[in-house]
Order: structure tokens, then sequence, then C-alpha cells
């Protein structure tokens, strides 16, 4: 094995002990404590380690904090997906999602992991979601698709 994977290996293990111990609430916290443990890491490798651990940022008391995603199975996942979302919405090229302030970006990469056939891709804003579909002729499907993702009823 690589070094250079064992080092991502052990970086990926660390930010998950941190995550599930502690109440992390942004990127900067987390870069601070990885770095006290030796640990130095840049703002874009987290951010890129986060989404490929499938970390999540879920609401508490005390404010918003990562959580990884496979926690409380993936049906609790869900549910706090669909408790994010406000609207969805479409016109005969797109379809538009509208979530909570700060939370579009973590919706749009769970859109984005699910690998839905028929949807090439997102763009996250704070609030919005552009979600575009392989083909502008299965608008509806796509709309049906994102609300079983989603978990909305």
């Amino acid at each position: 094995m690589s070094r250079k994977l064992e080092d991502i290996q052990k970086r990926h293990a660390l930010i998950k002990s941190l995550i599930s111990s502690q109440n992390i609430y942004n990127q900067t916290q987390l870069v601070k404590i990885l770095r006290q443990k030796g640990i130095k890491v840049t703002q874009a490798t987290l951010s890129r380690d986060l989404t490929d651990l499938g970390v999540v940022r879920v609401p508490t008391s005390e404010g918003l904090v990562y959580r990884l995603g496979t926690e409380g199975g993936d049906g609790a996942l869900k549910s706090r997906i669909a408790e994010e979302i406000i609207s969805i919405e479409s016109n005969e090229c797109v379809v538009l999602v509208k979530t909570f302030l700060g939370r579009a970006q973590g919706v749009a990469v769970y859109i984005d992991k699910q690998n839905e056939p028929e949807i090439l891709g997102t763009i996250a804003g704070d609030d919005t979601i552009l979600v575009i579909p392989k083909s502008i002729k299965n608008i509806k499907k796509v709309i049906e698709q994102l609300k079983i993702i989603l978990g909305i009823k």
C-alpha cells in the first residue's frame, strides 16, 4: 500500500472518530483539531474527505454539527434530509429544490451520491439546488425520483 493511501486512510479514520465522539461545528474547527493531532490538512482536502466519508451537517440544539451519513441507517438520514426541503419546483428544463438556509449543499451531495440515471447532476447555493435532468422530456420522472430520494411523501 502506498504511503499516500495510508495517510488518507489514517486521516479518514481520525475524522470519523472525531465526528463520532464530539460536536464539530465547521471545517475550521476540524482543521485545528487535526493539526493538534499532528495531521496537516488544507480546507480543500478536508472538504473532499468529508464528501468521501459521507459526512453531513445536521441540526442540533447547539447548531449544525457534522455527523457520519450512515449514522442511524439510511432511513434516519433520509428523514433528516426531508426536513431540510421547503419545496420542489420545475419548468420545462430543470428542477429547483428549495431548502432551509445553509442546507442546499449537503442535500445536493446526497442527491448526487444516489447516482440516479435520470439526473446528470446538481448545482447548489445556500438554499437552492438546481437539478439538471438527463433529458428535459423526463422532468416529471425526475421530480418523482427526487421525492423518493429525499424521503418526501
